[in-house]
């Protein structure tokens, strides 16, 4: 039976963040030549890339992802498409399998990958003091994350963003009631309201049996009438005032 579509394929401009990912479950730069074996790219490719930055594994990880990322070799598509799997499975057939297991568990799961569209979105979002504790309250984040968090201006980047998808791959649930929280921040409630609105036109069955998701569907559609009712009066007392001078 065939897979199901990635809700996250990877391309060149998400490179940073793969890089991150990596980085993040500690993969070591210095083994990027059978990584990238692994991946499908040609022999002759890799060693151009060590050629021209030997000595600076960072920089060829980095290279190496990004031909793989670009397609660069016609090889690369027989190996699997360019998605987390494929990554995760290159990772498993060398000696750090672990990495791979979990890279997929957490990256490759279907909801994870809904909250990664967003991830650009998130990282713009500055939260209230509140919606951080309950990040923390609710499971999401670590006390130690908690404090990373405030220390970066209250947004979701890093390392913290990271932990918020595995939470959220480990308990579906958690993808629910990281919008709840998020519709707490004004500037968030239009993100929440599509994040909860994508989760339910894929899943539609899950957001109306879980009754995580029922309340956040209910609130963030509460929520964004709320907004619209107060800009629509502003807007109203604004054209009054100007017409009154």
């Amino acid at each position: 039976m065939a897979s199901k579509p990635s809700h996250f394929p990877l391309d060149i401009s998400k490179l940073k963040f793969v890089l991150q990912v990596l980085k993040h479950y500690k993969f070591p730069d210095a083994r990027w030549f059978e990584f990238g074996l692994n991946l499908g790219l040609l022999h002759p490719t890799l060693e151009a890339i060590e050629s021209a930055h030997r000595g600076n594994p960072s920089r060829c990880l980095m290279e190496c992802l990004t031909k793989w990322l670009t397609k660069a070799d016609d090889n690369v598509t027989t190996v699997g498409p360019i998605i987390w799997k494929t990554l995760a499975n290159a990772l498993r057939e060398m000696d750090v399998k672990s990495i791979g297991i979990d890279i997929c568990k957490t990256m490759a799961d279907p909801v994870s990958e809904i909250l990664q569209c967003y991830i650009g979105r998130l990282a713009q979002v500055v939260l209230t003091e509140e919606s951080v504790d309950l990040l923390h309250t609710k499971g999401l984040i670590s006390k130690d994350t908690l404090a990373e968090v405030k220390s970066c201006g209250y947004s979701l980047v890093g390392d913290p963003m990271l932990l918020i998808l595995s939470a959220v791959a480990e308990d579906h649930n958690n993808l629910c009631t990281l919008t709840s929280i998020l519709i707490k921040s004004n500037e968030a409630v239009s993100l929440a309201s599509d994040i909860i609105m994508k989760y339910g036109k894929l899943f539609p069955s899950t957001v109306t049996v879980m009754p995580s998701c029922q309340q956040a569907s209910a609130s963030t559609a509460s929520r964004s009438q709320q907004l619209q009712d107060i800009t629509s009066e502003t807007q109203v007392t604004t054209n009054t005032d100007a017409t009154a001078q």
